[in-house]
């Protein structure tokens, strides 16, 4: 069914996309046929529909199935099937980068910012991962997932190294603009926490806020 190809598109990638791009990546006979299933998965709360640079997008909120599909893996397969694999069970996490930035799309359509532009986390686009816009302000957001860890660097060592770039992007977010509102979003865990305990006196002096974002996808502001 439609529907189901369209579920399944947006699971992978909830950077977001239009009607007409959505209708030709699925090979759909035309663009009414995404612009329906979508408006009907919207009514259902499980998509959000916001301009973009003045066309209409389309954002997963739904999150992604909890199980992991069986995958037997040997040493004689191909390297890109064992990454591809890799890929897809680490999507499945709440905590990855992409499902955080999805959670924080929903938070802000909700309260009303619309949304102008989403960098493609999955394909690890570079650039602002959220511009907003609500009323005369903008918000840009930079976004960070949780690591695993790999078999050399435990996930808390990683996980120092990413927060220390969310930080460098405040700054640098800063330096292009004074006016900007900046904000960073994380998945809340206590390594992240008592990160940010070492920097406080740089939240009021670059003036940015925390999105703290918990496996439920509620999100507190800090």
């Amino acid at each position: 069914m439609i529907i189901d190809q369209i579920i399944s598109y947006f699971q992978e990638h909830p950077e977001g996309i239009d009607d007409d791009e959505l209708a030709l990546i699925l090979g759909l006979k035309s663009r009414q046929q995404a612009n329906k299933r979508c408006r009907i998965l919207e009514a259902e709360g499980r998509l959000v529909r916001r301009k973009v640079n003045g066309k209409i997008q389309n954002f997963w909120v739904a999150g992604k199935p909890t199980f992991i599909k069986s995958v037997s893996l040997n040493p004689q397969e191909p390297i890109q099937a064992q990454n591809k694999f890799q890929e897809t069970n680490r999507q499945q996490l709440w905590y990855w980068e992409g499902n955080i930035q999805s959670k924080v799309i929903n938070y802000l359509a909700k309260e009303g910012f619309q949304i102008r532009s989403v960098a493609d986390t999955a394909n690890h686009q570079r650039g602002i991962d959220i511009i907003a816009e609500k009323g005369n302000k903008q918000l840009w957001v930079s976004v960070k997932g949780f690591p695993q860890g790999t078999d050399k660097t435990s996930a808390s060592v990683q996980a120092s190294h990413w927060f220390k770039q969310v930080i460098f992007d405040v700054l640098e977010y800063r330096q292009r603009d004074r006016n900007v509102v900046i904000a960073v979003a994380l998945p809340d865990f206590s390594r992240y926490r008592s990160m940010t305990q070492k920097i406080t006196w740089l939240k009021p002096v670059a003036n940015f806020v925390y999105f703290w974002v918990n496996e439920s996808g509620e999100i507190v502001v800090e």
